[in-house]
């Protein structure tokens, strides 16, 4: 996501699409477990940079609020992914719970 680009430079746009996505059910889903949740950070634990955030857990009701108090409840985004293997697995994990959070979300 470009913050430069609206709607995702509204904080409270991007805390929604984080709140509406529970990792661990991605990580399932198009990995089969292979792997360790993701934490929604830029750098991996073995950059030398690396510091732990508090843990986000998925909150569709409060992303649908976030979204609408943002005035972004009507907006569609676009989930740009590769529907190949286990990309696919991944893309519907990732979209299936962004509706289920009320958010519209169309697959390209």
């Amino acid at each position: 996501t470009n913050v430069t680009n609206k709607p995702y430079g509204d904080q409270k746009v991007r805390n929604a699409l984080q709140l509406a996505v529970d990792n661990a059910v991605v990580l399932q889903l198009g990995y089969g477990n292979a792997g360790t949740v993701a934490e929604n950070h830029h750098v991996a634990p073995i950059h030398p940079e690396y510091y732990e955030l508090p843990k986000v857990a998925r909150d569709p009701a409060k992303a649908k609020a976030l979204m609408a108090e943002a005035g972004q409840a009507d907006f569609e985004h676009e989930l740009i992914t590769v529907d190949e293997d286990w990309h696919k697995n991944t893309g519907d994990a990732i979209a299936a719970q962004m509706r289920d959070a009320g958010i519209k979300v169309k697959r390209t």
